[in-house]
């Protein structure tokens, strides 16, 4: 009895000695973990089923496995409604157009009064805005040619339609030359104004792309499109202009039947944060995005093909970046 007793109790003893050590191998793996200041990070994307919320899907995954007890989660939004909520603090980090930001920071088209509380982090990706005709439209060639058009812009209050008005300008045209002429504008998802394209519902279709809109793709099947060129001196100017704009080219083949580059206009998505965040957390929100490039080429790789720190600063001013992400970019050389 007395030798039963004892084994029970040596039993007892190894079990107890095996839990404390995988006990010390949890804290191991816990204690290569980043600390973070807050228990929850939320980021702003754009609805369910739009080209970012699989790329804050994944940012959400990568930052709860890289930060202790980290609670990340996403929003849907969009530019104008992440950059709002990153001022009153309902977020901590979003994405958006870059040039929503800047419009942001001076208090410009879409926002009542400038952000304070808005810093950068950089650049993703380019979106190519594409001024789409049907073929058989041919008396729509130039900027010129839509004044007296039924012109269809976008979502309303998004990044397109704000940067549209931007290059218009260049061209001494605004809303009011549109309605003098006797053209007219109207707004909303690019399926819609695809499909209104397509019935001749409408003349001309604003939407961006990275760089092909898949409701033009779908509707060049039964309707081809042309794409009407922006002069390359209006672009030089706009990028100038460091509106968040950045002149480019819509490769030949996005379309069927368009074979050569045609020069357009580019916005960029960016990466944008509460400019109070920590700076050593914001360092390494930057550090871990940036070098986990394989992870998000294969979670959203039409997208992560252009994530590039070659890129990272296009359209945003090096002085509205987080102290955190500047600090990141000066070690990586891309800031002096």
């Amino acid at each position: 009895m007395m030798k039963k007793m004892v084994w029970n109790i040596l039993i007892i003893l190894f079990l107890l000695l095996l839990a404390a050590c995988g006990g010390n191998e949890s804290s191991g793996d816990s204690g290569d973990k980043l600390d973070a200041p807050d228990k929850f990070l939320t980021i702003g994307s754009g609805p369910m089923g739009s080209g970012w919320f699989p790329i804050t899907t994944a940012m959400t995954d990568l930052y709860a496995g890289e930060f202790n007890n980290l609670n990340a989660t996403q929003q849907e939004g969009g530019s104008t409604a992440n950059l709002n909520s990153l001022e009153v603090g309902d977020i901590q980090m979003a994405l958006n157009y870059t040039t929503d930001f800047n419009a942001a920071l001076e208090g410009g088209p879409g926002f009542d009064k400038p952000l304070e509380e808005i810093a950068a982090i950089g650049t993703l990706y380019p979106v190519y805005q594409t001024l789409a005709t049907t073929r058989n439209n041919d008396s729509i060639n130039r900027i010129e040619d839509i004044l007296d058009k039924h012109i269809f812009l976008g979502p309303q209050g998004g990044g397109g339609p704000v940067a549209f008005w931007q290059m218009m300008e260049e061209y001494g045209y605004d809303e009011k030359s549109v309605e003098e002429a006797g053209g007219k504008t109207s707004y909303g998802n690019y399926s819609d104004g695809a499909s209104m394209l397509k019935d001749n519902n409408v003349d001309v279709l604003l939407a961006g792309g990275a760089p092909y809109v898949p409701a033009l793709q779908e509707m060049e099947v039964t309707n081809p499109i042309n794409v009407i060129e922006i002069d390359g001196d209006m672009l030089e100017s706009l990028e100038a202009q460091g509106r968040g704009i950045t002149a480019g080219a819509l490769p030949g083949g996005t379309y069927d039947g368009i074979d050569e580059d045609i020069p357009t206009y580019v916005i960029e998505t960016m990466l944008t944060v509460r400019a109070d965040l920590d700076d050593e957390y914001v360092y390494h929100l930057t550090k871990i995005f940036w070098e986990n490039l394989e992870y998000f080429e294969q979670q959203v790789p039409e997208r992560a093909k252009d994530f590039s720190l070659d890129t990272a600063l296009n359209g945003i001013d090096p002085e509205d970046l987080h102290p955190g992400a500047r600090k990141y970019y000066e070690e990586m050389d891309v800031l002096e």
